[in-house]
């Protein structure tokens, strides 16, 4: 007779069980995550539903780039204990990993009602909100983080990334700067300033910076990345070239580096740079992102060596790898522009006792790579008028304005209001350029604000670049734009529409505001500079002066092309675009 006592499976042991949990921790915790891996592995065929394994398993994963496996395994974890506040927060995390952030909120706010002391798991949430784009609600648990933790640098960091976002570039600068005073040596943090005195044209700032940190860390990619950024801003390109060079010798394998590369060179050959760039792109087991970067960088090398059928190849499948990773409603996107519109029905011009009046800032327009730098280059050739780059100060204050009056029609406002905003604006705009100065911002998302721009600065001049539709969509496609706010770009059935109804949202502002927005087709300007570049500065009200004839190349590249060779080159492209997608030029 059989005796099923003896047959029946035994539980798994408890202390079999805790010592392969110590020993993978313990290779873990040493950086040896595969081989730890291995230990997880092997409690939980032994027991299939054990919560710590499940857990650390998916930590390994996550940090193999492997992000769909870790939700797996990691919700597992807290399906076994459901109010494990550190299973919670690292669930969070893995699901914004995988481009699932609206559900890594959810989780990450469950986190925080089991644990409400967790630093990290409001700074986890900050990781989520900036992902969707709520830049507000990232600065306020990022906050919530710091004043938990106020010696961790890292809250600082992400505190400093979530303000520069939402706009608040002081409160940002001085956050990256007590992150470094905390860590000395904090490679994000000071190539996080860094980037930001940059972008605000403090290169020579920015330089000194990052030449002190490689003083100390004289092998650390990003901080070489950033100074050869810097370097080309500064217009010494030979010097930049060479610190690409030096950067992708350190690292070969540096996506980022490749594009940047790519972006300020003229490609005469099929040589090391490219072919690095190729094989980097087509390697399957490489990180996403390089792969990404490494791509837009071939696609551009391509079309310089008048490969255009292959370039187009090369841009349609980055874009197709970064697209399926980004989340974008275009019925939202499009509805959004809609409401924007009829917010201002019934509204044609300022009030006559509202907006601030005592200055008259440029803004230039509209989507990416129309040309907007261009103009504001030529127009900061001017020595009345100072370029400030692309600031997000305007979206940021008519997002508090909204949220403060709650649905209230922009009717029944009060004209203050907009004085305010204006004021507002001005007070942070004018304290990056020169006194006196004559502030240009080419933030592109402003041409949603261009109502509130005329009520609370009703001297301000707004131009719009202007390209046609076909060439700019192929530029927007062909340019890797990161961050927030161009999920459009990656899709040509999603980024036409989009661009048609920005088209459309532009007519409409004309239609509300006769004469309130000025456009410059840089094609005219090549045409007749001095009668385009004339009527700008009518518009703008600022008198002539020769200085703004000299040429204006806003990207200009190493071993460059004459101008008519660039022409020529960019014809063919189009062409190529035409047999592809004949629809584009309809």
């Amino acid at each position: 007779m059989t005796d099923f006592r003896k047959s029946r499976p035994r539980a798994p042991s408890k202390p079999a069980i805790d010592a392969l949990l110590q020993q993978g921790l313990a290779l873990h915790q040493s950086g040896r995550g595969p081989d730890a891996a291995v230990f997880y592995e092997r409690v939980l065929e032994r027991d299939s539903r054990q919560p710590a394994a499940n857990h650390l398993l998916g930590l390994v994963r996550l940090q193999q780039g492997r992000p769909d496996e870790a939700v797996d395994r990691i919700s597992r974890a807290v399906a076994a204990a459901p109010n494990n506040a550190q299973y919670l927060s690292n669930l969070g995390v893995a699901l914004n990993a995988a481009g699932r952030s609206r559900e890594a909120v959810e989780v990450l706010e469950r986190a925080i009602i089991a644990d409400v002391t967790s630093a990290e798991t409001s700074s986890n949430l900050g990781m989520a909100f900036r992902a969707l784009g709520r830049f507000e609600d990232a600065v306020a648990v990022y906050r919530r983080a710091v004043r938990l933790k106020p010696n961790e640098p890292g809250f600082h960091y992400n505190l400093a990334n979530a303000l520069r976002d939402a706009g608040y570039l002081f409160d940002a600068e001085s956050a990256y700067r007590r992150a470094v005073q905390l860590r000395p040596g904090y490679t994000g943090a000071i190539n996080g300033l860094a980037a930001m005195l940059d972008g605000q044209g403090r290169s020579s700032e920015a330089i000194d910076l990052i030449d002190a940190a490689l003083a100390r860390q004289p092998n650390d990619p990003d901080l070489n990345l950033r100074r050869s950024r810097a370097l080309y801003h500064q217009n010494r390109i030979e010097d930049a070239v060479e610190a690409f060079d030096r950067t992708l010798a350190l690292s070969p394998g540096f996506g980022e580096a490749h594009l940047q590369r790519a972006y300020i060179v003229r490609h005469e050959s099929r040589d090391s740079a490219v072919a690095a760039m190729e094989q980097l792109f087509r390697a399957e087991t490489a990180p996403l992102d390089d792969r990404i970067f490494a791509g837009f960088g071939l696609g551009k090398a391509l079309a310089d060596l008048g490969e255009h059928h292959a370039s187009i190849a090369a841009f349609s499948e980055a874009n197709r790898l970064h697209r399926a990773r980004t989340p974008f409603a275009l019925d939202k996107a499009l509805a959004r522009m809609q409401d924007d519109l009829r917010r201002f029905d019934g509204i044609d011009g300022p009030h006559a006792n509202g907006g601030f009046r005592e200055a008259s800032p440029i803004f230039v327009v509209g989507l990416p790579r129309s040309g907007k730098t261009t103009v504001e280059t030529m127009l900061a050739r001017h020595p009345s008028v100072a370029g400030a780059g692309e600031l997000p100060t305007m979206g940021r204050l008519v997002k508090e304005l909204l949220a403060q009056q709650q649905g209230v029609p922009l009717a029944e406002i009060p004209p203050d209001r907009f004085t305010e905003l204006g004021r507002a604006y001005m007070r942070e705009a004018q304290s990056l350029v020169p006194p006196g100065k004559v502030v240009v911002d080419t933030m592109p998302g402003n041409f949603q604000h261009v109502g509130f721009i005329r009520l609370a600065l009703p001297y301000a001049r707004i131009i719009r670049a202007v390209r046609t539709p076909a060439d700019h969509c192929v530029a927007i496609f062909e340019k890797y734009l990161t961050g927030g706010g161009y999920e459009y770009a990656n899709d040509l059935d999603e980024l036409q529409p989009f661009h048609s109804a920005f088209r459309d949202m532009m007519a409409g502002w004309r239609a509300r505001f006769p004469g309130a927005v000025h456009d410059i087709a840089l094609g005219d300007v090549a045409e007749n500079r001095q009668g385009e570049i004339r009527r700008l500065l009518e518009f703008c009200g600022l008198v002539w002066n020769d200085a703004v004839m000299a040429e204006a190349r806003s990207e200009p590249q190493y071993r460059d092309w004459p101008r008519e060779r660039i022409v020529r080159n960019r014809m063919d492209h189009l062409a190529a675009w035409r047999e592809i997608r004949p629809s584009l030029f309809d």
